[in-house]
């Protein structure tokens, strides 16, 4: 081989060795970026988050919890009495409802079928008062129909010492609407039933009170629903002011000092958008400067700002607040819900019936007269009264200064309402003009024309003789009670702080002072609970936020079907119910 043939081959090899090592170099390369170092891998791989443990409550801890979630069901008398002790009357009648059975209806409530009638049951009352000749077991509840005939029905009253269902027969479906008012065959429309107690029951169940109550079609069958039956008696207080009718006719009056006691009820919270705190918080303590001894209300949704006082005066124990759904179904969804309730007024106004009275049936036994309002409503004392006691006190007074034998029996006591414009007036001193004032301390131009009695009236109940409810009156009520009173309007009106319906003229206003009485107290009563918010909220100053704000706290304009209720009222007022 020549030396020129020699030097090319090893050029050859050479570069093939050369070709190779790079190569190789380029895969150890690639090699190192796809698969990581052991350390690298270590690093980068994820790591599980730690387990977290939740105790599942047992025992007496998981019944609490359920009471909560559905306040109605006596989980306690299932768990502790019904279930370990097999409560029935035998293997084939009348078997203690598992609440696992029971058909639960939008979270709160229970359905119950009957030939075509629907019910959905709310809650149950003991009602043992006075002027009920026997004692009742009433369940609040819609049907969906209303004014027709309802199905023989039958009552499963359960008692803690007893084994065996006491049975009886629902005795009274009262409607608490009036067909004509308006009617929508799809529509549940709230009625109340009774049950009454058997008086030939031994002595050892009869002095006992009904834990739980059932409704069912035949005597035997398993019920699928099963109430809370409510009954509770306050601490004892003294006797409040009450006006008994002696032998003669005439009347004397019995602990004069000993002070009334007020409820005040709301219907279901709906302001979801918009933050009511202040007008809120101004309205709660000027209630109880007035004479609230309590305030109750229900809850669809509100602002989170809403809840915050809302659990502050929960927190207080100045208010007791429960949720709700709808009787119809309609789902606890918030715009849905909050959409629903403005635009399909029937709907509104059915379910409205429900948290009134169930809020006077929940707390007959804890106040001498319930209070039906919204709150942009004030039941404002005038002339020498100052509190809602004196306003009531007033109306018994002229009662008998006239020769009445109703004082102390009227079944409620009505105020007449008065339209407390947005217009307000030029401030009259430095005072009246600082940045923050109170909104019924602003507000003082009225509607010179009060409206006519009955017409967005609200009243006083009389816990001892009222029996249905409507938000603006009375419905029905027991034998002995007198008719509902209107009090004059020098003794009391009601601030309705909304437009009047009709247009007007300023020259139809005029300035009512009459809740300047209260402004050093109610000041500094609104301060204290600002400073207890732990809560830091700047006014509302924004026109357009200020706007919405009102247009919240309006009540809706009346329509057709308000007018039509409040003409027949007047027209033909509700009968007492016969005694039972």
């Amino acid at each position: 081989m020549s030396t020129r043939g020699g030097f090319v081959r090893l050029t050859l090899l050479v570069s093939a060795a050369v070709f190779a090592l790079l190569l190789l170099l380029n895969a150890l390369h690639r090699s190192d970026q796809l698969v990581p170092t052991r350390g690298a891998a270590a690093a980068q791989k994820a790591t599980p988050p730690p387990v977290q443990s939740v105790v599942e409550p047992i025992d007496e801890a998981l019944v609490r919890q359920l009471e909560q979630e559905l306040p109605e069901v006596d989980y306690g008398l299932w768990y502790r009495l019904a279930k370990p002790l097999a409560y029935k009357v035998n293997s084939s009648c009348a078997a203690y409802p598992d609440p696992l059975d029971l058909h639960l209806h939008n979270i709160y409530w229970q359905t119950f079928l009957n030939a075509n009638v629907t019910f959905q049951l709310y809650a149950a009352y003991l009602d043992q008062r006075t002027a009920v000749k026997h004692r009742t077991v009433r369940i609040l509840a819609t049907a969906n129909q209303i004014g027709d005939a309802f199905p023989a029905t039958h009552c499963q009253l359960w008692y803690e010492g007893y084994r065996e269902p006491i049975f009886v027969k629902v005795n009274e479906f009262l409607s608490v609407w009036v067909k004509n008012w308006g009617y929508q065959p799809q529509l549940s429309y709230p009625h109340l039933l009774g049950c009454p107690v058997p008086e030939d029951l031994p002595p050892n169940i009869y002095d006992s009170l009904p834990r739980t109550v059932s409704l069912v079609v035949e005597r035997c069958h398993k019920a699928t629903n099963s109430l809370r039956v409510h009954f509770e008696l306050p601490k004892q207080r003294p006797s409040s002011t009450i006006y008994t009718t002696n032998g003669n006719g005439s009347h004397t009056q019995a602990n004069a000092t000993a002070p009334l006691s007020f409820g005040v009820c709301l219907k279901g919270f709906d302001f979801p958008y918009v933050d009511l705190s202040e007008r809120l918080i101004e309205w709660f303590e000027l209630q109880r400067l007035l004479g609230a001894t309590r305030v109750y209300a229900y809850m669809y949704d509100v602002h989170p700002s809403v809840q915050r006082v809302l659990d502050y005066y929960q927190r207080t124990g100045y208010l007791e607040l429960r949720p709700l759904t709808l009787a119809n179904g309609m789902p606890r969804l918030r715009h849905y819900q909050h959409m629903l309730l403005q635009q399909r007024r029937l709907v509104k106004r059915l379910n409205e019936l429900i948290p009134y009275n169930d809020c006077f049936y929940r707390n007959m036994y804890r106040h001498d007269y319930l209070l039906n309002v919204d709150v942009d409503e004030v039941i404002m004392p005038l002339g020498e009264q100052r509190t809602w006691q004196d306003v009531v006190e007033r109306a018994h007074q002229l009662e008998l200064a006239q020769g009445g034998k109703c004082a102390g029996r009227f079944t409620s006591l009505c105020i007449i309402n008065a339209y407390f414009t947005r217009v307000v007036p030029e401030a009259q001193n430095h005072e009246e003009q600082e940045a923050g004032e109170l909104y019924v301390l602003q507000h003082t131009l009225r509607h010179r024309n009060h409206s006519l009695p009955g017409r967005a009236t609200k009243c006083f109940h009389n816990t001892r003789y009222s029996l249905t409810l409507h938000n603006h009156f009375t419905l029905k009520w027991l034998t002995g009670a007198c008719n509902p009173r209107t009090v004059n309007t020098t003794v009391a009106q009601m601030q309705h702080y909304r437009e009047p319906d009709k247009k007007y003229e300023l020259a139809d206003l005029v300035e009512d002072r009459s809740a300047w009485r209260y402004a050093e107290a109610l000041r500094a009563a609104v301060e204290q609970v600002w400073l207890h918010l732990d809560d830091v909220q700047g006014q509302t100053s924004d026109a357009e936020e200020q706007s919405a704000l009102e247009e919240a706290l309006v009540e809706e304009q009346e329509t057709d079907l308000e007018q039509q209720q409040q003409q027949q009222m007047m027209l033909h007022p509700p009968v007492p119910v016969a005694r039972k």
